[in-house]
């Protein structure tokens, strides 16, 4: 049976952009479970009713529905223990709920400069019009002053610093759960695919461990997210 999952898109069906859908997409991917992702949009909530609530990713496997991408990870190590782990044991648990936490209230804060505007650009007019009154609302400023040039230098200077425990937990191996990718990862990895998929720059200027465990991540499972269609592709 394949799994489907609400993933959010902009104007162009193809364009996914969702951090936490690429979480839930990877974490699928790892355990080799077939899914088919389900366009949706930022103002179809009515999709969602029958989740309980109004945000992606939503997935549906069979009779389940589960939402919220870290208990959706939960659900597939619990419902599918014979396919590849997510996080094998309670110690990988632990670390990947701390990376889920830091990446949700240290990593986004830089990202956001990055990512906010360029996605308001690739929406569609109903959805970029509730997206410019929430989000402004939320920044207390327009989205051309929170993104602007100078705010965009600030936010990669930040960024630098924000990804220096990832660019020294590398140092250990190739990926955060060591010779192999866990879920860890896969927040990480998910969270940084956001400005990747939208913005017009890429992420990485310049080479360091952490980019170059990205890169390593794009090309993990077929190329699944190296694939993806991106605003430069």
């Amino acid at each position: 049976m394949t799994i489907q999952i609400y993933d959010l898109c902009g104007r162009d069906d193809s364009l996914r952009f969702s951090p936490y859908c690429w979480r839930a997409k990877m974490a699928m991917h790892h355990k080799g479970l077939p899914f088919e992702g389900l366009p949706w949009r930022f103002t179809e909530t009515e999709r969602l009713a029958e989740s309980g609530q109004q945000r992606v990713p939503v997935i549906v496997d069979g009779d389940r529905i589960v939402s919220d991408s870290w208990q959706i990870a939960l659900y597939l190590d619990e419902t599918y223990p014979d396919k590849p782990a997510l996080m094998a044991d309670t110690l990988a648990k632990a670390s990947a709920r701390f990376l889920n936490v830091w990446a949700d209230t240290t990593l986004f804060g830089p990202l956001a400069p990055l990512a906010v505007k360029a996605v308001h650009a690739v929406l569609d007019p109903k959805d970029a019009a509730y997206f410019q009154e929430s989000r402004e609302k939320r920044l207390g400023k327009s989205l051309d002053e929170f993104c602007s040039d100078g705010a965009q230098a600030g936010a990669r200077a930040a960024l630098r610093q924000v990804l220096r425990p990832v660019e020294a937990a590398l140092e250990a191996g190739p990926f955060l759960g060591g010779n192999a990718p866990y879920y860890g990862d896969y927040i990480v990895f998910g969270t940084l695919m956001w400005p990747n998929v939208v913005s017009p720059k890429p992420v990485f200027k310049e080479s360091s461990r952490v980019a170059d465990w990205f890169d390593r991540l794009l090309d993990l499972h077929g190329g699944a997210a190296r694939n993806a269609p991106t605003v430069r592709s």
